[in-house]
């Protein structure tokens, strides 16, 4: 009963290991999940930065006066 209220850290180099760990293995966890999604994403190494943001930053813009086409898709109005 005496232990029930104990510390798992019981000496001064216990603790600066257990804070320099809690620093440092997620940090680099962290490091190596970063590593390991940016190297997935490389499927063409040639490619230019302008290739690859092109798709994203064009834009299109269009005269808003401009009449719109009537969609030929688009079904009639059901009648009853």
């Amino acid at each position: 009963m005496s232990n029930e209220h104990g510390s798992i850290v019981r000496s001064p180099k216990q603790l600066i290991i257990m804070v320099f760990a809690c620093f440092f293995i997620p940090l680099i966890i962290i490091l190596l999940l970063l590593v390991f999604v940016n190297n997935g994403k490389r499927t063409d190494s040639s490619a230019s930065a302008a290739e690859l943001i092109k798709p994203v930053a064009q834009l299109n813009f269009k005269d808003a006066n401009e009449a719109v086409a009537p969609a030929a898709s688009a079904a009639p109005a059901a009648t009853k």
